[in-house]
């Protein structure tokens, strides 16, 4: 029998090996789109984000303007820090939080935080999501750890993503743990998913 720390860990390793898999699938990339995958062990949950940059920054190239700089900023610290996922008793706390993200011409990643670097601004003006009319791609890819006292006793859980981010239309949510696996569809608005337990 395998014990449930290995099993959360199969289960962690094979969800973090997925962005390489997702980034040679052209089709992964689908704007009002986003994917979750969780892995759940005891009080534990290892959280993988997949989602294209324009749903969460409005835009997939290198920031062009002050507010796009602070838009990136202000989106790394709210992912850095806030649950993906939460009971419904708001239990959850982030241990570790990794966020990848990829714009036009360039590639950062991000540990609780954001690297400042130096861009040329070209001062452009979207009131429009701007995906770069057709050119590169971006997504961004978060890894969390969560804490969650209480979780084996959750019967469903939250996420604050499609709420908080407009450009995210649809989420879809898959878990594997030692009590079984499932999957959830959210649409933008819809905060909380059963776990059927």
């Amino acid at each position: 029998m395998i014990s449930r720390n290995l099993l959360a860990l199969s289960i962690a390793s094979a969800l973090l090996s997925m962005p390489a898999v997702a980034a040679d699938n052209p089709g992964s990339h689908q704007h009002g789109h986003a994917e979750m995958q969780l892995a759940f062990s005891a009080d534990q949950v290892e959280i993988l984000l997949l989602s294209p940059a324009g749903n969460i920054l409005g835009f997939e190239h290198h920031p062009r303007t002050p507010e796009q700089h602070q838009a990136i900023e202000s989106v790394i610290g709210w992912l850095g820090e806030t649950p993906l996922v939460n009971t419904p008793e708001s239990t959850c706390t982030a241990t570790a939080t990794q966020v990848q993200h990829e714009v036009a011409g360039g590639h950062d990643d991000d540990e609780r935080g954001h690297d400042d670097h130096e861009e040329h601004e070209h001062g452009h003006d979207h009131d429009e999501p701007d995906y770069d009319n057709g050119a590169q791609h971006a997504d961004i890819t978060v890894t969390q750890t969560l804490s969650c006292p209480g979780l084996d006793q959750s019967a469903s859980l939250t996420t604050p993503l499609t709420t908080r981010f407009p450009g995210i239309e649809d989420l879809d949510i898959a878990w594997a743990g030692p009590n079984g696996q499932g999957a959830a569809r959210l649409a933008h608005g819809e905060n909380s998913f059963s776990l059927g337990r």
